[in-house]
């Protein structure tokens, strides 16, 4: 039989995550001959013998691929024979090669596999209870990286040389730590130490089991301690101690915002929350990320202050050896597990850092000796229709690619201001960034340049074209601004949320485009945000808007719920607003009827607003959110739960299921050059629900009517749109479709032609933004232009 040699390229995620040893045992049990090795930009092979067994090669290599492994391209030759064809069986793995076209080829951190955690729980394996036990298929990756390849030189491993036997598995094709770079034992890797809050290391403490039986009666006396963990510390609590929760609230002045919940394994997640088979499946994938679950009925073992006035629990199972760990032992405490930070602060990483920004918070501190070189938040998903829906992308995620349709230049994207993630596309793939967060502070903004660094370390690169939002006062934008070497583009917020959801989908054409938010700046220097957009990846007309409606008091409204709302009310009631406005004891009362009357005749007209997630704001305050938010989001998703709870009960002459709030679609019929060809006008809603709402319905009959109604008019008048302008697909993006009744109601909307498309690997919310930014950039550089849009 005809023997041939080929030489193929693998790229994807193929280093770090066992794909060379998989050949290997590939290659050898079918005796063939050649060799392995890593390169900058993925693996290469060069394999010889029998045409059938090549191809059998092939097939069973893709077949059996190592959990962690992806194939986003092989490209095959066939090359002049260099062994001889009489020594069959001879294959070797080579070390890294690092010349040559680099890409990006590393995978995610992943959750400790069960092969580790059978050993560690095994009392007669040498690594029985070894709070850092990894092999190929689990452990950290990103958060160790230094350089690529990925070999353990360039990571934080380096400072640890393994001893004979780590060696010997790190040597053997066979083994499953063949090349584990993070791989190390008790005798040779990283330990654990635990210090107070003055940073005295705890004595008599000399071993891991000793210092986490400590560790566990600390929490269990209410103890706040900051645990060095995967990509960052966390602040750890038991959860079922309200004193405990809120101390560390008032600690981290963390007012409202929810904390995720750890807990030992998926059986106790299910006696908290409502569990189905694809929830189950997120929760026990190696990207392990926090899941928002369904509350079951109010549970007496976690504390109201976790989650108060919220229908889901954020939860997380164990995903470090440490953690598993910490659950080991019968019936084991449930944790709150918090992003060890300040407000608006990046997650601390170094323990000289904890020690120095959380000593006003933790008690105690668990650490460890091998540093953490990216900063890496846990990511959060929920689960709808079935799928996952990414709300935060970062450990468990990044820095796997997402691939694109089409090969672009360089281009790195700055993102927005909130929620801030870059993203730099090269060739047919884009590369996220870790979370970022809010650019508010000094130390975020750090952060974000830090980041800029490693996404370019990353993708071996230094992009010359820079894409960024529109607004010029985001500090993405103003940093942008200052690169005066680069190409910068500016792109308009929604439509870059409508790119980045046909990225991706992988779609392309025209699209309705619903780019439903809180805020974005529009074309006409007004605040957007409810946009109904005809758009594809180089341009968009403005085809659909809500009808606008004023901010009273400017950016306090963003903060100050019943400010949306009285804006609204006045529109819809010149003469009896304020009256209904005192029925409904949604103003404050500290301003006077003058005081309000005159803020509303001084802001009648600026700043005005099409913002959905302004809108949400107003009906929360109407149904009884009071005060002032904490976090953002926070009146429209306490709405949200309000809509899901057992209605109350009812007033006289009780609404009908059928019913919903009205609202009306308006032509711009003077042509208007500052508004859309039409308008969804939600007034008529505004003035229907303050009356329910005085005639004393139940809130939440209200909030759930409200949910109805507002989905039935966006997909009416989407529908009306897709007809007129001969549209077939719908994108739906943008931060108000984390709420799921809204995302279900559209997604799911029946009678409609088009095909309707959300969000699947990357964030709806402005994580997302930045791939759209990137692929406009893309499609700009040969127009070279500034703003592309009409309106």
């Amino acid at each position: 039989m005809a023997h041939k040699r080929l030489r193929l390229n693998f790229n994807g995620t193929v280093q770090g995550v066992g794909f060379r040893p998989h050949i290997f045992r590939v290659a050898t049990s079918l005796k063939l001959s050649g060799f392995v090795y890593n390169l900058p930009d993925g693996v290469l092979v060069e394999i010889e013998g029998p045409e059938n067994a090549l191809n059998n090669f092939i097939t069973d290599l893709k077949s059996t691929l190592p959990p962690a492994a992806r194939i986003d391209q092989l490209d095959k030759q066939e090359i002049p024979s260099k062994t001889q064809i009489g020594t069959p069986g001879k294959f070797e793995i080579l070390k890294s090669q690092t010349i040559g076209l680099q890409q990006l080829t590393i995978g995610p951190d992943s959750a400790t596999c069960s092969a580790c955690l059978t050993e560690m729980l095994d009392p007669d394996d040498r690594r029985f209870g070894y709070p850092f036990i990894n092999c190929t298929d689990c452990g950290p990756r990103l958060t160790i990286i230094n350089g690529l390849p990925y070999d353990r030189k360039r990571t934080s491993m380096a400072v640890f040389p393994l001893c004979q036997t780590c060696q010997a598995e790190y040597d053997d094709p066979e083994r499953r730590r063949f090349h584990a770079e993070a791989t190390a034992c008790p005798g040779c890797g990283p330990k654990l130490t635990l210090c107070d809050n003055h940073g005295l290391k705890m004595e008599g403490l000399e071993d891991s089991d000793k210092i986490l039986k400590q560790v566990r009666k600390l929490l269990k006396k209410g103890k706040i301690i900051a645990i060095k963990g995967l990509g960052g510390f966390h602040l750890a609590v038991d959860a079922s101690s309200h004193d405990a929760v809120k101390t560390l609230r008032q600690r981290k002045h963390r007012d409202g915002k929810p904390f995720a919940l750890m807990v030992k394994d998926i059986e106790t997640a299910e006696t908290l929350t409502h569990i189905n088979e694809s929830e189950k499946k997120l929760l026990l994938s190696p990207s392990r990320p926090i899941v928002l679950l369904n509350k079951n009925e109010p549970h007496n073992s976690i504390s109201q202050a976790v989650a108060a006035g919220l229908s889901v629990y954020g939860i997380m199972l164990p995903y470090t050896p440490l953690h598993h760990l910490l659950f080991a032992e019968t019936n084991p405490i449930k944790l709150v597990m918090t992003s060890a930070n300040l407000n608006a602060e990046p997650i601390a990483i170094d323990n000289r850092e904890a020690q120095l920004k959380l000593a006003g918070i933790a008690d105690y501190f668990l650490m460890h000796d091998r540093d953490i070189v990216v900063r890496l938040d846990d990511s959060v998903t929920f689960v709808t229709n079935h799928k996952p829906q990414i709300i935060r992308r970062s450990r468990g995620y990044v820095p796997q690619s997402i691939p694109l349709n089409s090969k672009s230049d360089e281009i790195l994207a700055l993102g927005g201001h909130l929620k801030n993630c870059l993203c730099l596309i090269k060739g047919k793939e884009a590369i996220f960034s870790p979370h970022i967060g809010d650019l508010d502070t000094p130390n975020a903004r750090d952060f974000f340049h830090e980041n800029i660094a490693l996404i370019e370390k990353l993708g071996l690169c230094h992009p010359k074209t820079i894409a960024c939002d529109l607004h010029p006062d985001y500090y993405s934008s103003m940093v942008a601004a200052k690169m005066s070497k680069k190409k910068v583009i500016r792109v308009q917020h929604h439509h870059a949320h409508i790119v980045s959801c046909m990225a991706d989908n992988q779609i392309s054409g025209q699209v309705l485009g619903l780019a439903l938010d809180g805020t974005g700046l529009g074309l006409d220097g007004k605040i957007w945000g409810g946009e109904f957009l005809c758009a594809d990846q180089d341009n968009f007309t403005r085809l659909g808007q809500l009808a606008y409606f004023p901010l009273p008091g400017g950016e306090k409204a963003l903060i100050e719920p019943w400010r949306c709302a009285l804006g609204l009310m006045k529109l819809a009631d010149e003469d009896g607003w304020l009256k209904k406005a005192r029925q409904l004891k949604c103003t404050p009362k500290s301003f006077s009827d003058h005081e309000l009357e005159l803020l509303l005749t001084q802001t009648a007209n600026r700043p005005l607003t099409s913002s959905l997630g302004r809108f949400f704001d107003a009906v929360a305050a109407i149904l009884g959110f009071s005060g002032k938010t904490t976090y953002e989001g926070q009146a429209a998703i306490e709405l949200e739960t309000l809509a899901t709870q057992n209605q109350g009960p009812e007033a006289a002459g009780k609404i009908t299921d059928n019913y919903l709030l009205p609202w009306e679609i308006i032509g711009n019929s003077n042509k208007d050059p500052d508004t859309a060809h039409y308008q969804l006008n939600l007034l008529p809603m505004i003035e229907n629900l303050t009356r329910l709402k005085i005639a004393n319905h139940a809130n939440s009959t209200l909030a759930k009517l409200f949910h109805s109604s507002i989905v039935a008019a966006i997909m009416t008048f989407a529908n009306r749109l897709c007809q007129e302008y001969k549209l077939d697909k719908i994108v739906l993006s943008g931060g108000c479709f984390q709420n799921r009744l809204l995302l279900e109601g559209c997604k799911n909307w029946p009678d409609i032609a088009a095909t309707i498309y959300c969000h699947q690997q990357v964030p709806t919310n402005d994580g997302g933004l930045a791939l759209g930014q990137a692929l406009i950039a893309a499609a700009r550089i040969k127009p070279d232009q500034q703003v592309v849009g009409s309106r």
